[in-house]
């Protein structure tokens, strides 16, 4: 990864943040764009290690944001998506059809978008990491949305590997991270940000592996 140029969106906190820690340790040129990245700059450099990334804001809902930070940055080895959207839970009866398409604006059609718009951006050998969630795998009675927004992360990762191929496209499933009452049900417990942003990393240096859904969740989906 050194000398590679890297676009984490969603990289200000969490899975993103980790992962932008991880390249710079590789040496990689690191750009992190989130709602908060600009503003959140000073105090993410002093409180996570960060040295020499970069920072922008973007909106991932809004496509005229989306084409001026592609603007901005130019050409980039990797593009790596670990937006996340706010959580829709309750009954799929009962669920408010708005919320459900709000979810869906930001990690499906942000993803789908960002991919889209980005492509020209991307470097010969480059890689784009989308992330869906295990709950495409294995669905919970309350969360259809996630489900459903998760399957169809996945989905799209395999149809673009086909269609933008030689360019390789690949999508992270993170586990569960907070959820105390199923720590001891699952093989290997909660998860944390640095264990799973590892597939990402493993993603990127890979350089024959396309159209692959890596499942981060310590065993979550087995039981």
């Amino acid at each position: 990864m050194k000398n590679k140029k890297v676009l984490i969106v969603g990289g200000s906190s969490g899975i993103g943040l980790n992962l932008a820690k991880k390249l710079e340790l590789k040496g990689a040129d690191v750009i992190i764009a989130s709602r908060s990245a600009k503003e959140k700059q000073s105090e993410l450099k002093n409180l996570s290690g960060l040295h020499s990334s970069t920072f922008y804001s973007v909106d991932i809902t809004k496509e005229e944001d989306i084409k001026n930070l592609l603007k901005i940055v130019g050409n980039i080895d990797h593009l790596v998506l670990t937006v996340k959207s706010p959580l829709v839970s309750g009954s799929f009866l009962e669920l408010n059809p708005e919320d459900v398409r709000s979810a869906f604006e930001t990690k499906f059609w942000g993803q789908y978008n960002f991919a889209k718009l980005a492509r020209k951006n991307i470097n010969k050998n480059g890689s784009i990491t989308l992330t869906s969630g295990t709950l495409g795998v294995r669905p919970y009675s309350g969360y259809s949305t996630m489900s459903i927004i998760a399957g169809a992360v996945d989905s799209l990762c395999k149809a673009l590997a086909v269609e933008l191929a030689p360019l390789r496209v690949n999508s992270v499933s993170p586990g569960y991270k907070t959820l105390e009452e199923l720590h001891d049900k699952i093989p290997l417990g909660l998860g944390s940000d640095a264990k799973m942003s590892n597939p990402y990393l493993f993603l990127l240096e890979d350089s024959y592996l396309t159209g692959t859904s890596i499942v981060c969740d310590g065993g979550a989906t087995l039981v």
